[in-house]
């Protein structure tokens, strides 16, 4: 069975909508984008289009690869002082890696500066992990998710696929908080379909599209596919859905976790611009 994410979106985009309004102050969401990167532009058109329905305002500077960093260095400054959110777009290359961990603390929406492990202390979830954890909370209960309640993973098995920076890393550190027992795949793991059949929730984001299939998947288990990646210049996730169970709960990708993402980057804005009131 496929998720359908429709009431999750409606759910929180009302939500969204209703908390921004109560701010004295509305903050901006600013984009920093390097280079051209198909998924990327497709995630910023997704952004702009989120604020604007929400009533925030998304502003994209937009550098080459030989742009001058004293250019990207001032747009950080000015977060300091005008209290706007702050986005690299990633992936950014080698030459730029400096800059997004000088994101400033209170415009570090997407968790990725030097001082991220503050907001972690403070229960700031990075967007993609946002959006895996509320998708996972209304697959598991089939109620549209409480947004703050931590999900309690007891006795829960759950296999992680891939062990990247934005999805299977940080991935892990949620599951451990949240009293999961855990399977790490990464492509070193051999024959790691007969570790992900043992588990109940499958989680993917290995970026090898088509790599999840029957053979890898309890037909009762639930899976979210948090992978993204260009293929045939079209947009794919780890799971091959056509050919899993038809009793396999599946979150898909893309159309599952990907818009609930871009709305999570706009939650983590409206508890730092509440944050900042303290």
């Amino acid at each position: 069975m496929i998720y359908n994410n429709s009431d999750l979106k409606l759910f929180f985009t009302e939500f969204l909508s209703s908390e921004f309004t109560k701010l004295q102050f509305i903050p901006e969401l600013h984009i920093i984008q390097v280079g051209q990167d198909f998924a990327s532009t497709k995630y910023i058109s997704l952004k702009q289009k989120f604020g604007e329905k929400i009533g925030v305002k998304v502003i994209l500077h937009q550098f080459s690869e030989n742009s001058d960093l004293v250019e990207i260095k001032s747009i950080i400054e000015m977060a300091k002082t005008q209290n706007f959110g702050l986005i690299f777009q990633l992936p950014v290359s080698e030459r730029f890696q400096e800059l997004v961990l000088e994101t400033p603390l209170f415009s570090d929406v997407d968790l990725l500066g030097k001082d991220k492990n503050h907001l972690f202390s403070l229960n700031f979830l990075t967007p993609t992990l946002g959006a895996i954890d509320l998708v996972l909370k209304e697959m598991l209960t089939q109620e549209v998710p409480n947004i703050g309640k931590q999900l309690d993973l007891s006795g829960k098995l759950v296999a992680v696929i891939g062990q990247g920076r934005l999805v299977g890393s940080p991935l892990l550190d949620y599951l451990k908080n949240r009293n999961a027992t855990i399977i790490s795949l990464n492509k070193n793991t051999k024959k790691p379909q007969n570790l992900v059949r043992l588990a109940e929730i499958v989680i993917c984001g290995a970026g090898s599209p088509g790599l999840v299939n029957s053979d890898w998947l309890d037909p009762k288990s639930v899976v979210i596919d948090a992978a993204t990646t260009e293929d045939s210049g079209a947009l794919t996730g780890d799971v091959d859905y056509i050919n899993v169970p038809e009793s396999v709960y599946l979150s898909t990708s893309p159309g599952g976790i990907g818009r609930i993402t871009v709305m999570y980057i706009f939650y983590n804005l409206l508890k730092l611009a509440q944050l900042k009131k303290i």
